[in-house]
């Protein structure tokens, strides 16, 4: 089993140093790990932060520099005992990251590079504290509609590895709008998938919405549109913020991505995918 959406304690939302997540690994079996801490870079917002030992510093190259050699520093020693590490960033992305999201990550050895939606205007519709800001000031259908343009403006990119957590838009949502949010244009959001298909960019099963309502992220009706358009790159994560939630719905998942016709989960190193067979 695998895990390829992890944030430690350098995350400012989230607990727990790398060697007690990989202690944890190697406790409920994991084989292989991806660390992927937040790597906010909107200039608008005062969340461009990383923690090193309980100071919090702003995100730039030489804090992702700094992040990979903490990594790199465990690689052997857990490989040794049968847990491979691999490092990654989850970006937050919005239109116009690019040039900043080449500063940052310049000369820095990534593994897997994942991008998640987590702002609109930037406003956070992925915090409780921030959604309602947004929510208030738009209908399901504004919603859903800036959502999935600024999805096919990250897809269109060509810079991520894979797409985290697809409809994360309802972990606030639904209870702020209820099942409006469930409306969304079917032959737009296949249109993406479809482009994600073409790039080989890959579609993240994330287990942090079973926790949350009992379901995946992508839900039923997103992950069967992404098997109709073509695509075949799935990975796995749990989107965990603290050790305990660590590879849990990981094998659910694994049970997901079968159940709807694909054969694999991806593994990353150095940018390049390697499927793990999971028929």
């Amino acid at each position: 089993m695998i895990d390829y959406h992890i944030h430690t304690d350098h995350s400012i939302d989230a607990d727990g140093c790398l060697r007690d997540y990989c202690e944890r690994a190697l406790a409920i079996g994991l084989k292989e790990i991806c660390f992927t801490n937040h790597c906010e870079l909107d200039k608008e917002r005062n969340d461009n932060l990383i923690r090193f030992n309980g100071e919090i510093i702003p995100i730039d190259n030489d804090s992702l520099l700094t992040l990979q050699n903490e990594i790199s520093d465990l690689k052997e020693y857990y490989r040794r005992k049968g847990l491979d590490i691999k490092f990654g960033i989850e970006v937050g992305f919005f239109d116009g990251i690019d040039e900043r999201l080449k500063e940052v990550t310049n000369g820095v050895s990534l593994d897997y590079l994942l991008a998640g939606i987590h702002c609109l205007d930037h406003i956070c519709i992925d915090s409780s504290k921030e959604c309602n800001h947004y929510f208030e000031q738009h209908s399901a259908e504004e919603l859903l509609n800036r959502y999935f343009t600024t999805m096919e403006v990250l897809v269109r990119s060509r810079l991520f590895d894979a797409v985290a957590h697809f409809d994360v838009y309802k972990k606030y949502g639904l209870n702020f709008y209820g099942e409006k949010v469930r409306d969304f244009d079917r032959e737009y959001v296949y249109h993406i998938f479809k482009l994600m298909a073409e790039y080989g960019t890959g579609l993240e099963i994330n287990t942090a919405g079973l926790r949350r309502y009992n379901a995946f992220y992508p839900s039923v009706e997103f992950i069967q549109l992404a098997k109709e358009a073509g695509i075949e790159i799935i990975t796995v994560g749990s989107d965990s913020h603290k050790v305990e939630d660590l590879g849990k719905g990981i094998k659910d998942a694994f049970e997901y991505a079968r159940s709807y016709g694909f054969s694999a989960v991806y593994r990353f190193s150095k940018r390049c995918r390697f499927p793990l067979d999971i028929k």
